[in-house]
């Protein structure tokens, strides 16, 4: 049977798509998809190849299918792409992240608070969403108190931008996505006025004072305009991400009550392993786009120069060429090598953040709260999206405390 397959087709994220990328690995490895226009590669071997081969597959023309990229890092090749990273790299180094563990329990601790009397409470806007929310807008140079409008930028840009009409074509931006930017850089322009006359110990800072090299040689500070958009992909990939492996697993552990004894029985088993499976398992980023330079030929098939790629990360893991019975949910599964933060060049850079988040968050979640479960008539459901998988809302009971 010939497979079909609309691979922008947010609905079909949102269902379980998980028999139809098997299909692809074994029958279609490189697919291409006529709707859309775009070839899809699902086996983990080929993403990482890809991500390997940055002269052969470029990130300059955008990091989503059919719109053209900001400015931002994530949509520059080397060496632009590292000469922007190298501003905060250091600031995300597994090292510097250690140093915010008290401060990311400190804000667990405050959320389960809000909730732990109570015995029941929905999960994304209690929990999951307010912890990155708060951590990354900080780290970004905002005020504490404007985290609820950090989290709401987050969400609209993260779900709402990037969406596909049936043919393949961007969906027109909303009126809430619009604003949802403005606002944004509205804020994010104040910050960087303030900065600019009294450095701080933030992101916002590191870009105003900063040079970078680009590649016709020039070297000067960054625009108003370029520091918006590093801030808004650093305030997205830090908040949405860590929010939607943070619910998605708190579902997962309610619907297997074997994974979670094991955490109970043996908390290392959480940072040992564990974290890395709830990654693995959620993928919270679906896809990325690389556009190909050249002619090649990959699993017999010509991609041109011009084409564009979807790197299917949720796919390639889930490939049992690389994960012993991927299919099957184990918070003790080793040698766990995802690539759900990417691979090479373009590897997360919030990558070390975003496993503290989690885990503190677990770890809390474990220790005051165990025993809960999905409210009754509760069935999560995964928003559409081609991007970003998260789910909606997630209700859930347990016994006071």
């Amino acid at each position: 049977m010939t497979i079909d397959v609309n691979l922008l087709d947010g609905a079909f994220y949102a269902d379980d798509p998980y028999p139809a990328y098997a299909r692809l690995r074994d029958e279609a490895p490189a697919y291409w998809d006529p709707v859309n226009r775009l070839w899809g590669i699902s086996r983990y071997a080929d993403v990482v190849e890809v991500e390997k081969l940055t002269g052969r597959y470029s990130s300059a023309q955008g990091s989503r299918p059919h719109i053209v990229g900001d400015t931002s890092m994530i949509n520059n090749d080397d060496p632009l792409h590292q000469n922007k990273r190298r501003l905060v790299a250091r600031r995300f180094t597994p090292r510097a992240v250690k140093d915010h563990e008290d401060h990311v329990r400190a804000i667990v601790t405050d959320l389960v608070d809000a909730v732990a009397a109570q015995g029941e409470c929905e999960v994304v806007q209690a929990l999951a969403a307010p912890l990155p929310a708060r951590v990354i807008g900080t780290m970004l140079g905002f005020d504490d108190a404007l985290w609820p409008k950090c989290l709401e930028w987050s969400e609209v840009t993260m779900f709402e931008g990037g969406q596909y009409n049936a043919d393949g074509s961007e969906r027109q931006t909303s009126d809430r996505t619009i604003g949802a930017v403005l606002e944004f850089a509205a804020a994010a322009l104040e910050v960087i006025e303030r900065r600019r006359a009294e450095p701080a110990d933030d992101l916002i800072s590191a870009w105003v004072h900063s040079e970078v090299v680009f590649p016709d040689g020039t070297v000067r500070t960054l625009t108003d305009d370029e520091i918006v958009y590093e801030a808004l992909l650093v305030l997205d990939g830090g908040a949405e991400t860590t929010r939607t492996v943070i619910g998605a697993i708190v579902v997962e552990l309610a619907r297997r009550p074997e994974e979670r004894a094991k955490l109970l029985a043996d908390p290392a088993v959480l940072a040992d392993t564990g974290v890395e499976e709830f990654i693995r398992w959620v993928t919270p980023i679906l896809n990325m786009r690389r556009t190909a330079t050249h002619d090649h030929e990959l699993h017999g098939r010509t991609i041109a120069a011009g084409d564009e790629l979807l790197l299917m990360y949720s796919s390639a893991n889930r490939d049992p060429r690389v994960f012993a019975d991927p299919e099957t949910f184990d918070v003790t599964r080793a040698h766990n090598h995802h690539v759900a933060f990417g691979f090479g060049t373009h590897f997360c850079l919030g990558a070390s953040l975003a496993r503290l988040e989690i885990r503190v968050m677990f770890e809390e979640l474990l220790r005051r709260i165990p025993d809960w479960r999905l409210a009754p008539g509760a069935e999560p459901r995964v928003l559409p999206s081609a991007f970003a998988r998260g789910y909606d809302a997630v209700p859930i009971e347990f016994t006071p405390t």
